[in-house]
């Protein structure tokens, strides 16, 4: 019975370290949402993009609009 309960607890153990391990890997759960911030696109989620001037991740129709404001500016 003490076997049983120890091997059990190991088991546990186990698939919890496995668990943890496969989310710690990069790429899994790094993109951002709206307003997440940013350094480049690529650290947004599909149809974000990263916001040059604000440096968070906006829809990408408002960066359109950033950047002609920048331009604008200028």
């Amino acid at each position: 019975m003490k076997t049983s309960i120890l091997v059990v607890i190991l088991g546990l153990t186990l698939l919890f370290s496995l668990s943890a391990a496969t989310e710690l890997k990069d790429g899994e759960r790094d993109c951002k949402n709206f307003h997440g911030y940013c350094t480049t696109d690529l650290d947004c989620c599909t149809g974000y993009v990263c916001s040059r001037k604000l440096r968070l991740c906006v829809q990408t129709s408002w960066k359109k609009k950033d950047e002609v404001m920048n331009n604008w500016m200028i």
